[in-house]
């Protein structure tokens, strides 16, 4: 019968969610948030009689997706053991004294899910969706109010050794997903410790380098916590006190998003839209020798700017080094005009470092470049043309305007973010020929293409090689129908607000 009434919920929740009329108008002074987890988020503490207070300002989402007053328990995934949890009191910090606000709560945590059922299309307890119905009733939040962040307290399925070595990589992905289906890139994501009574403690240093690993996200800690006698389960007053730790992170990121610090300009537009010309952006990665002795010259002859994105490839041999310029030779490129930007220190894939390692990779090259008398690089290339959220938010912290990935189309400065810039890899290989060469026979005035270019031609990497055949055709093709081609760094300028 239980599983039942279940299905029957989910089912009412989907047709809530069908039935809502599109001309509903979203209250921005109701705030809400979405609860996820397992047990110690839907609350196991005892009730008392502080539960049964009501507060007009603050109402949650019951099973059947219909706004009612909040009281403990907030969930109802195992109703013979709900009880207090951090949510109320989470609630009522965020409150305060504040009577123009109401709070909606969007209880979806289920006692002992583990991290892995936390994805799309997962079943838990052979009727739960818990991924699925989070994003489904944080949408039907979302006709009503405005989602203001979500609270995830998860981990004690997870403390052991096994899980715990992977659970880092799965919460990540959890976030970007989440933060994806809701439409928020900043959605500011709070998580909890477990309890320090746990038998184990494997899970707590994974979950506490989450701030370092993904943008705008905090982790409350538990210390100082009880348990209710179980060793698992916090009692009502640490649940309570978890909820006002949580309230205080949460209003920190939030104050981080008013004052329009890094993160909330991280994935701008460009409002401006390209002038009249088609435009060209060149940039040439690796600091390939063919760069200073074959491509300069050439972009010399045609009267094009460039952007040299230059790191320190690693060498097979020592032999390799003829393949790369030396520091000299990048000095006299800038002294040349050609701008010179950013490939990491030693062409690292951002996406697989973490936020130390990044800035370590990028202020590499920033200190090369200083020592060789060359502007500090506002440009940046990801090698492999692979960017992730972190390494945009690194990047705009460190002060680059632009950054360059792959992805095969144009660039929309009214869509695409200024660090994710897409490219098209040029190359003498048939299917890079061919779609490059049509991508730069069919621009049209106002369209912006950036290339990405290896070495003219590339001995090194003859899987990107560009023959100077196919090179100097490129460029012909280009000043002949007068394209404005440019480096990285004067995009800018190439913008009008028509």
């Amino acid at each position: 019968m239980k599983k039942i009434k279940i299905v029957l919920s989910i089912c009412m929740l989907y047709s809530a969610l069908q039935s809502h009329s599109q001309k509903d108008i979203v209250d921005s002074n109701f705030h809400v948030y979405l609860l996820i987890g397992q047990s110690n988020m839907a609350g196991r503490g005892l009730l008392d009689a502080d539960s049964k207070s009501l507060n007009p300002q603050i109402l949650m989402l019951d099973s059947l997706g219909q706004w009612v007053a909040a009281a403990d328990p907030v969930h109802f995934d195992k109703p013979a053991s709900a009880g207090v949890g951090p949510a109320i009191s989470f609630t009522k910090e965020i409150l305060g004294n504040n009577k123009n606000i109401k709070i909606g709560l969007i209880p979806c945590a289920l006692g002992g899910s583990p991290i892995k059922v936390w994805e799309p299309d997962a079943v838990y307890l052979k009727v739960f969706h818990p991924y699925n119905d989070a994003i489904l009733r944080a949408k039907l939040a979302m006709q009503k109010g405005v989602l203001k962040g979500i609270l995830w307290h998860q981990g004690e399925s997870d403390n052991d050794s096994l899980p715990s070595a992977v659970y880092m990589r799965k919460l990540k992905i959890l976030i970007s997903r989440l933060r994806t289906d809701l439409r928020n890139p900043n959605l500011p994501f709070v998580a909890g410790e477990i309890g320090y009574f746990n038998k184990m403690d494997y899970i707590n240093p994974v979950i506490n380098q989450l701030p370092q690993q993904v943008p705008y996200t905090a982790v409350v800690s538990a210390k100082g916590l009880a348990d209710k006698g179980d060793h698992l389960h916090f009692d009502t007053p640490s649940a309570r006190e978890l909820g006002k730790r949580y309230a205080d992170a949460m209003k920190k990121l939030q104050t981080v998003g008013n004052e329009a610090k890094p993160m909330t300009r991280l994935f701008a537009k460009i409002k401006n839209v390209p002038a009249k010309d088609p435009i060209v952006i060149l940039g040439f990665d690796d600091a390939e020798i063919s760069h200073y002795t074959i491509v300069a010259p050439l972009l010399k002859k045609y009267g094009f700017d460039a952007t040299f994105f230059v790191c320190e490839m690693p060498w097979k041999s020592p032999a390799d080094s003829v393949y790369y310029m030396k520091w000299p030779q990048i000095a006299e490129l800038y002294q040349m005009g050609f701008e010179i930007g950013n490939h990491t220190g030693h062409h690292k894939n951002m996406t697989k470092l973490d936020r130390e390692g990044m800035q370590k990779e990028i202020g590499y090259i920033e200190a090369r470049c200083k020592e060789y008398g060359i502007p500090k690089p506002i440009s940046f290339a990801y090698p492999g043309n692979r960017a992730d959220s972190l390494s945009q938010v690194v990047l705009n912290e460190m002060g680059y305007r632009y950054g360059r990935q792959g992805g095969s189309k144009y660039y929309d400065p009214k869509q695409d973010g200024h660090l994710v810039i897409p490219s098209y890899t040029m190359g003498s290989a048939e299917k890079l020929h061919e779609r490059t060469w049509n991508a730069l026979k069919n621009l049209q005035p106002r369209q912006i293409l950036a290339f990405t270019i290896h070495g003219v031609p590339d001995i090194a990497h003859p899987d990107y090689t560009t023959s100077v055949e196919i090179f100097t055709k490129f460029l012909q093709y280009m000043k002949e129908h007068h394209f404005k081609v440019i480096a990285m760094r004067d995009l800018g300028k190439h913008l009008t607000s028509d």
